[in-house]
């Protein structure tokens, strides 16, 4: 069995690549064994060369951008982490890999354009979110990429960028549930600021995960657990809501199998809180190591209910909030749980070598 913790790697021939091919994500292994994975499929920025010119777009704007740096001891707390190095305009890695219209595609074989499971509310109406499939014909702002594209062009993106993404992920987690008995795969995506709300949480209406992590990841997300209310009381800067507007993509769809003991969450976190969106300047965050000392005293302004001390102070806690609160849901989802454990399945060696 491939040993997790520290040591633990992911060669090209694993996720389907030629030898010594290079790999389209970064693996970062965790610091000790645990069942969570982090996926971060949006993050990425680079365009292939193999590709033709690089599209004149705003690659961060297309993108998850800079939220895999929230997450700042992902690592360290126990959760393996995956981050895609290209542009989600390459092809979309939280949509499925036929999920294209023969408009895009004219001679893919068997097309299947998926309607989106998520919405907003516009007024007094229920509206889906468009979903744009794996293959964009625009970019964000309705700046064209292509009108169609050869099916062979199309399949060798899938190979190349795609499947290997999933391929890792499929790995990573078989790992972990056969070392635990159970895998958990976080799903870190973040939402303009013009969606209402702070953070958004994904089951795919409680079908990708049991209702235990369901449960874990509310406490985290809403200030509730023991390590952060000394820090910020009953005044929680954040608000949270469950699959509403966005109940998850084709990761968390084709990963959650809570039966199978794989349990998959998606998390959507506004660009507001971290980032000015229209400069693209990140805010300063704060290093979560405040949350290990429960004092207060001498604590910064933003720690001390500065919320009526101006907007400046208000934002400052509101990010410090969320930096807390994803240190705390990683650190709560590496906790084993026992309960979520399965037996080994039949006909299943229960430390199988790879």
């Amino acid at each position: 069995m491939a040993e997790l913790g520290r040591s633990e790697t992911l060669s090209a021939e694993v996720v389907g690549l030629e030898a010594g091919a290079s790999l389209p994500f970064e693996f970062r292994p965790a610091a000790f064994a645990s069942p969570v994975v982090v996926s971060f499929p949006h993050v990425g920025l680079e365009w292939p060369a193999g590709l033709g010119p690089r599209p004149q777009v705003n690659f961060p704007r297309n993108a998850d951008y800079a939220v895999d740096r929230l997450y700042v001891r992902a690592e360290a707390l126990g959760a393996a982490t995956v981050r895609a190095r290209h542009s989600r305009l390459v092809v979309d890695l939280n949509r499925a890999d036929d999920d294209v219209s023969s408009e895009i595609v004219p001679d893919h074989p068997h097309p299947n354009p998926r309607p989106s499971t998520s919405s907003l509310s516009i007024g007094q109406q229920r509206r889906p979110i468009r979903n744009r499939g794996v293959l964009w014909r625009s970019a964000v702002g309705n700046i064209p990429l292509l009108t169609a594209l050869p099916y062979a062009q199309f399949a060798e993106r899938i190979s190349r960028y795609h499947a290997p993404y999933y391929a890792a992920l499929e790995r990573l987690l078989e790992r972990r549930r056969r070392r635990f008995g159970y895998a958990i795969l976080l799903d870190a995506h973040s939402m303009p600021g013009t969606v209402a709300g702070d953070l958004v949480l994904g089951t795919c209406a409680g079908r990708s995960c049991a209702p235990l992590l369901r449960t874990v990841a509310e406490r985290a997300l809403t200030g509730r657990s023991d390590r952060l209310r000394p820090h910020f009381g009953g005044n929680w800067p954040l608000s949270f809501a469950i699959d509403d507007p966005y109940q998850g993509g084709n990761i968390v769809t084709h990963f959650g199998r809570p039966d199978l003991g794989v349990h998959a969450i998606q998390l959507e976190i506004s660009r507001a809180l971290y980032m000015d969106e229209y400069r693209l300047d990140l805010h300063p965050a704060p290093d979560p190591s405040f949350v290990d000392d429960a004092r207060t005293r001498g604590r910064p302004a933003w720690l001390r209910g500065a919320d009526k001390r101006g907007p400046q102070l208000r934002e400052q806690r509101r990010l410090a909030a969320l930096v807390a609160a994803l240190d705390e849901l990683v650190r709560a989802l590496t906790r084993e749980h026992n309960q979520l454990a399965l037996p080994t399945l039949p006909g299943e060696a229960p430390a199988a070598a790879e």
